[in-house]
């Protein structure tokens, strides 16, 4: 049990976050914090996935293993890479992480404050797992990432009837249960458990350092207001159940469905990218290539999360670039964001074609 435990670490915390070492390397040391470089590193080893596992998806029916192993070489090699890139920043400008991550003295009120945050998201995490909810999508998802740690097989057995069938175009481009399906595999520990227990206690905080990073950008000459920021934040989601089709009820009943990272994961992810990248009181010489990077990564794991995603994504980084463009007076702001698409893109096409 305790190299299951490991196991699960050095996958979802330690993996995700020395592959979050190479994109950071490309942005200047005041934009990186500790939360940035992990939110970078799980965007990218996803995206990684999605890229990797697809046209095994539709080229090879038993290739269940081949993911296995060619993935773990992968975020293994962006790992060192992530690495050997740190390791001759910090040689080069003394540091890595931004000075007021540290640097700030919190008052007792902030310390207060994000206490009771912490709580609340310890409080949803508690009830996420005691309250684990069963949906129809359990049906085919979570018995998709199981036929694949039992078969090898991807896509190519019916969950519903057990039977074999044609290839899945709907679900094979989205990849997230064969994921899942790795993490499995992985570590030793059933699907179900994976899905309905432990992503919840990685994916619940992932969400809310995005709502970390998208608050120190809007309350930067605030900073003092951030705790009360994600308090509220966190309220809207306890309370956020009005319906069953909200962002809230998909991040706490459904934190294991592609369509909850859509929601709680994906669009603040591109909020956050965008505020930070268009930053309008930036520092000369203030280096963002990474977060460019990063965000045409987000667009790919957004293709990996749900088809729903090619026009919902495309359709907010476009709005927002005809925004900034019309702001800036600058042509070249939305045909980059554009360039940012060609994932979704792809993958819609893709769709239509197959």
């Amino acid at each position: 049990m305790i190299l299951k435990v490991l196991i699960l670490i050095l996958i979802l915390i330690v993996v995700p976050f020395l592959c979050g070492l190479l994109p950071t390397f490309f942005n200047s040391s005041n934009r990186t914090t500790v939360s940035v470089v992990y939110l970078s590193g799980m965007i990218l080893s996803l995206a990684i996935f999605q890229l990797m596992s697809v046209p095994i998806v539709i080229a090879d029916p038993f290739g269940f293993g081949l993911i296995m192993v060619l993935y773990s070489c992968l975020i293994g090699a962006v790992s060192i890479a992530g690495i050997v890139l740190t390791v001759i920043k910090i040689k080069k400008n003394g540091r890595l992480f931004a000075q007021a991550t540290f640097s700030r003295n919190l008052t007792v009120e902030e310390i207060v404050e994000w206490i009771i945050f912490v709580i609340l998201i310890l409080f949803q995490i508690v009830m996420f797992m005691r309250m684990a909810s069963f949906d129809g999508d359990d049906a085919y998802y979570v018995v998709e990432s199981l036929l694949s740690t039992q078969t090898d097989t991807l896509y190519r057995i019916r969950p519903y009837t057990g039977l074999s069938t044609s290839f899945d175009l709907r679900h094979s481009l989205a990849v997230f249960p064969i994921w899942i399906a790795y993490i499995s595999r992985a570590s030793g520990i059933h699907s179900t458990i994976v899905a309905h227990h432990i992503l919840g206690i990685v994916l619940i905080p992932l969400s809310y350092m995005i709502y970390i990073e998208i608050g120190r950008n809007v309350l930067k000459r605030e900073k003092n207001k951030l705790p009360i920021f994600m308090i509220f934040v966190a309220i809207m989601h306890i309370f956020g159940n009005v319906s069953i089709y909200t962002n809230a009820t998909f991040l706490i009943t459904r934190t294991w469905q592609g369509k909850s990272m859509l929601a709680n994961v994906c669009i603040p992810g591109v909020i956050w990218l965008l505020l930070n990248i268009f930053d309008s009181e930036s520092i000369e010489g203030d280096r963002r290539l990474g977060l460019w990077f990063t965000l045409f990564s987000l667009n790919i794991v957004a293709a990996m999360s749900s088809t729903a995603s090619v026009f919902l994504i495309a359709l907010l980084i476009g709005m927002s670039g005809l925004v900034l463009t019309i702001r800036e007076k600058n042509t070249q702001i939305l045909l980059r964001l554009l360039i940012m698409c060609i994932p979704l893109v792809i993958y819609g096409a893709m769709y239509l074609l197959l």
